[in-house]
């Protein structure tokens, strides 16, 4: 297993597509993995594949020319990042892309390898940003909106119902009940909100952490849900040790298998936790897998980003907890559908 980007390049000429893949495919500490539209047909196509990480988009193509391209590219493309390619006489159109929302543009002939390189990892990297401010505003305007006015309706009306006391205990009882439920919700996002700020710092207290007796816990801690869905769960014999801050460890398995059992849909739900050993870096190669119907094809592209919500709600926040944990660790993390919802990732003991 290694961590892989997934590039989708719209290129008509085949010398030019063959050039991008050669330059591409001789980094050394990246694997890059492409799929190829010479035609803008071809790439809208394409593009419901949501596992797509970066596209590189020449403007000029049999079916369409110039910023209609890009347009057409970035409205299917919702939240993938767009590198254009672009000949010396377009840089115009070009820059007009840039604009409308392009990562960058490159003038095809004067692309090296870590330029390339270098302009895919930061489009990449700004995308995921953005996104996430994004969400960010969207959550905290909605989802932290939403209760206050509860609370604020609630509060109001229990005002009215004092004005005349009699017979109002059960009205009372049941305002309180509302405001202390979106109190409730409030403060959970704002734990969660505040768990994914910490997520990426620094680590302290670092210790031999025992993988097994980690997700044990977890397990524990998970144990009346696990019972109410009746979720059986398998662990691998040996689960290894890393070099971490204990609570870190066990964030990114509580909200893994949390997911696994909130997501699993089987009539027999069963979750996988397994360790295939060492990588040729040193680091724990981990896998946590479910038997449900699989990861949404409209959610596996952007499943780590926080605030992007499935169809199952939620605030978007928890596989984005384990992603910036795990690359913490020196690591990574994937999402695939292998018999069911399946997380492959890699933790490295944190150098002291």
């Amino acid at each position: 297993m290694s961590e892989y980007i997934k590039v989708l390049l719209i290129e008509d000429n085949p010398a030019d597509s063959d050039l991008i893949e050669d330059i591409l495919s001789g980094v050394e500490d990246q694997v890059f993995e492409f799929v190829t539209a010479g035609r803008l047909s071809v790439a809208l196509e394409l593009l419901a594949d949501r596992g797509i990480d970066i596209i590189l988009c020449d403007l000029s193509l049999p079916d369409s020319h110039g910023l209609e391209t890009f347009l057409a590219v970035r409205d299917k493309a919702r939240n993938q990042p767009i590198i254009v390619l672009s000949g010396l006489s377009d840089e115009t159109v070009a820059l007009k892309a840039v604009r409308q929302g392009a990562q960058d543009y490159l003038v095809k002939g004067r692309v090296g390898s870590n330029l390339l390189v270098r302009s895919i990892r930061y489009a990449i990297e700004r995308n995921r940003m953005l996104v996430e401010l994004d969400g960010f505003a969207h959550t905290v305007s909605h989802d932290l909106k939403g209760p206050l006015t509860s609370i604020r309706i609630a509060s109001e009306t229990l005002e009215r119902v004092l004005e005349n006391p009699e017979d109002a205990r059960d009205k009372v009882t049941e305002l309180l009940r509302i405001m202390t439920s979106n109190v409730d919700k409030s403060s959970r996002l704002i734990a969660d909100l505040l768990i994914l700020a910490e997520s990426g710092q620094r680590p302290t207290e670092l210790q031999d952490v025992y993988i097994l007796d980690t997700v044990q816990t977890v397990l524990a801690d998970l144990g009346g849900e696990l019972s109410k869905k009746g979720v059986a769960v398998e662990l691998g014999e040996d689960l290894g040790t890393v070099r971490a801050n204990p609570t870190h460890i066990y964030q990114v398995f509580l909200n893994l298998i949390a997911n696994a059992i909130k997501h699993n849909d089987s009539e027999r739900p069963l979750i996988v936790v397994s360790c295939g050993g060492r990588d040729k870096h040193g680091r724990n190669l981990y896998r946590v897998r479910d038997n449900g119907s699989g990861i949404a094809a409209d959610v596996i592209g952007t499943i780590f980003v926080p605030f992007i919500k499935g169809e199952a709600g939620g605030t978007g926040i928890g596989l984005s907890i384990v992603e910036k944990i795990v690359k913490l660790y020196g690591g990574w993390i994937r999402a695939a559908n292998d018999e069911g919802a399946c997380f492959d990732f890699a933790l490295a003991d944190y150098p002291e």
